[in-house]
């Protein structure tokens, strides 16, 4: 019964310090997710950037996320490679720091935390006032559990057998580096998994020399994890977790065998208990590795040459985890939001073409086409407990279905009247083509704006969406009546491509307003949008 006794405390506090840190972060999001979203969003320099990770790790209270909203952006072309490896490996130095803080001793900030928090929380009359609550209550309950998880593991010596165990992983670093791996992909959280691992060297007889190497396993699995959740996506996001991966698991792997090798030597001259060199070397690790973004940039490059074939936007079944964070879920959900909007980037550059090829505009449709099943997918097996968030899937999924609408008119009405155009089998005057490439020109536009603002939500963004819409509306209204007077005026070449004319410039304008959804969904969602003509138009879009 001892055992079990003790399991079940240190796996449910365990799971209480999981669920802490998801509460605060959704705090965290609600609170600054636009501000955080549109400032990943900017090509910054390295260096700012990687201090950008710095801060997002330490107060996301982990990398995961980050590197998913980094590989969303990458992925999408919003930043490049280089400013997208620097958040990575700056929000893994941001993790190691958020360790060291909840290692501080700091008892008695956590029921002060609870008891401010959860008031605010349960009885702050304005939104904002209850996420900073949840925030604070979300930190009072961290320091909570890790207090439940050192009361938990204290007994550890007591238990039968459990000596037999640590005395197998002081022997065994190579056990003890695979249990730090599992540990992390099973929690989902190297951070979670790590104060754990401290909590039970602080009451165990494990050596130093097994402790760091649990340290790189926990590493190792932080840096495999993206590249499950990631598996689905293209090839620049896949490019950059394999990357920052491939770094991370290189130096570690560097690192073990002068720490087995040379253990008589480090173990006597660290001047730390087991649980404080676990977490000296957790932050080391990451400090070592931080100079080495430059390598992480390289290497992203190398595999973005041999990632060709796109997989974004597959139906695939969800990676382990999404059904259960649904703050993983709205990101992967955006990101293949994101994947559409590019493949119908590529439809459009396609179908203008001189000879527009047929068999990849129809590969490109499936794939817009599985790209929608995935995000009908994630919103159909994720439990989205909080309205916002159950809001913000069901925008992303109604943008989705019009999206996909684009890729049905593209592929379907305006491939066939380009096709005729293609064999000579009618001509648009030379005014007429010049309207309708500024159409062309203008679409283009949209498909930037809108990849913009589906991932930031920034109301700046939705705005110049909106106004964009009205442009190109004004676009087609001149080339109709331009290419009416034409007609009236007896243009023999625009009489005969008269319907053909008409209905490229109506598509052209059918799908810019499927785009503009988008901002106008952002601008309800902060009360910018008015009842004005602005929202009727919204209403019929």
């Amino acid at each position: 019964m001892t055992l079990l006794y003790f399991l079940v405390q240190l796996l449910s506090s365990a799971m209480l310090l999981l669920f802490s840190v998801r509460f605060m972060r959704i705090g965290i999001e609600r609170l600054w997710s636009s501000q955080l979203r549109s400032s990943l969003s900017v090509d910054s320099p390295s260096v700012q950037n990687v201090a950008k990770g710095i801060g997002l790790g330490f107060v996301m209270q982990g990398a995961t996320v980050v590197m998913l909203m980094a590989a969303g952006l990458v992925g999408t072309g919003a930043i490049s490679i280089a400013s997208a490896a620097g958040l990575a490996v700056g929000a893994d130095l941001g993790s190691a720091l958020a360790v060291q803080f909840l290692q501080l001793p700091m008892s008695a900030v956590g029921p002060f935390a609870i008891l401010v928090g959860a008031t605010a929380y349960l009885r702050a009359p304005l939104p904002l006032l209850r996420n900073i609550g949840r925030v604070v209550l979300g930190l009072g309950l961290i320091f909570l559990s890790l207090t439940m998880i050192r009361s938990s593991v204290a007994p550890i010596v007591e238990i039968e057998g459990a000596d037999t165990v640590v005395a197998y992983l002081d022997r065994d670093w190579v056990t003890a580096a695979l249990a730090g791996i599992v540990m992390t992909l099973l929690m989902h959280s190297s951070v979670a998994a790590l104060l754990t691992a401290v909590a039970f060297a602080h009451h165990s007889t494990l050596g130093v020399v097994p402790a760091l190497a649990f340290v790189l396993g926990c590493n190792v699995g932080s840096a495999v994890l993206p590249i499950w959740l990631l598996k689905s996506e293209n090839g620049r996001a896949r490019a950059l977790a394999l990357a920052v991966a491939s770094l991370r698991c290189g130096v570690a792997g560097l690192l073990i065998p002068p720490l087995v090798l040379l253990r008589d030597v480090i173990e006597p001259i660290i001047p730390f208990s087991t649980g404080d060199a676990a977490v000296a070397g957790h932050l080391a690790l990451n400090l070592i590795i931080l100079p080495l973004t430059p390598v992480a940039v390289r290497i992203a490059r190398v595999f973005e040459e041999h990632l060709s074939t796109r997989s974004v936007g597959r139906g695939d079944s969800l990676p382990a985890g999404f059904t259960d964070d649904a703050s993983l879920a709205l990101p992967a959900m955006k990101r293949k939001l994101s994947a559409m909007l590019e493949t119908a980037s590529e439809m459009l550059e396609q179908v203008i073409s001189k000879n527009p090829d047929k068999e990849a505009i129809t590969a490109l449709e499936e794939q817009m086409n599985a790209g929608l099943a995935g995000i009908r997918e994630i919103y159909s097996k994720v439990s989205f407990e909080e309205e916002p968030w159950l809001e913000q899937s069901q925008q992303i999924l109604d943008f989705a279905i019009r999206v996909e609408r684009c890729g049905d008119v593209l592929a379907g009405k305006y491939l066939a009247l380009r096709l005729l155009q293609a064999k000579g089998e009618y001509q648009l005057s030379d005014e007429g083509n010049a309207e309708v490439a500024r159409l062309v020109e203008a679409v283009k536009q949209a498909i930037l704006l809108a990849h913009d603002t589906a991932w930031t939500g920034d109301v700046e963004s939705a705005e110049r969406l909106v106004r964009h819409k009205q442009k190109v509306s004004g676009l087609e209204e001149q080339s109709r009546h331009a290419h009416l007077g034409r007609v009236r005026g007896g243009n023999l070449i625009s009489l005969q491509s008269s319907n053909q004319h008409l209905e490229l410039i109506a598509a052209l304008k059918e799908i810019n307003s499927k785009f503009a959804t988008i901002g106008y969904a952002v601008l309800e969602q902060h009360g910018a949008l008015k009842k004005s003509r602005l929202k009727t138009a919204a209403s019929s879009t």
